[in-house]
């Protein structure tokens, strides 16, 4: 008879982990990552330019500021998937020159503890 088998909260993190290391290494996933933090460098970018120019009648209020926020944004995520500055290339192009060296899988429980 064989008893009811007993997985570990550690090995179970493990597994999780290694799963989403592989998820992660996805060259789709790769690039909408790289295509979001465009989007979120130019949305910042925007909001740093609207910042120096005057407020009018529509931005004087706490909801015309709301409405730039999003429409920045949206503004942002367009470009950025339409091409952007090149930011998401240069971070493609990066990755692919580097080295790919599999990280060594490191259990929680071989994990040094900080004294």
């Amino acid at each position: 008879m064989i008893g009811p088998t007993h997985i570990s909260p550690i090995d179970t993190l493990e597994t999780a982990r290694l799963e989403n290391l592989q998820k992660s290494r996805n060259p789709e996933n790769i690039r909408q990552a790289a295509q979001e933090y465009e989007s979120y460098f130019l949305a910042y970018l925007m909001k740093a330019m609207r910042e120096t120019v005057p407020k009018g009648s529509l931005t004087a209020n706490p909801m015309g500021e709301t409405y730039h926020s999003f429409y920045d944004e949206e503004i942002a995520k367009r470009a950025a998937q339409s091409g952007g500055i090149g930011l998401a290339d240069f971070m493609l192009a990066s990755l692919a020159e580097a080295p790919s060296q599999p990280l060594p899988p490191q259990s929680l429980s071989q994990a040094p503890l900080k004294t």
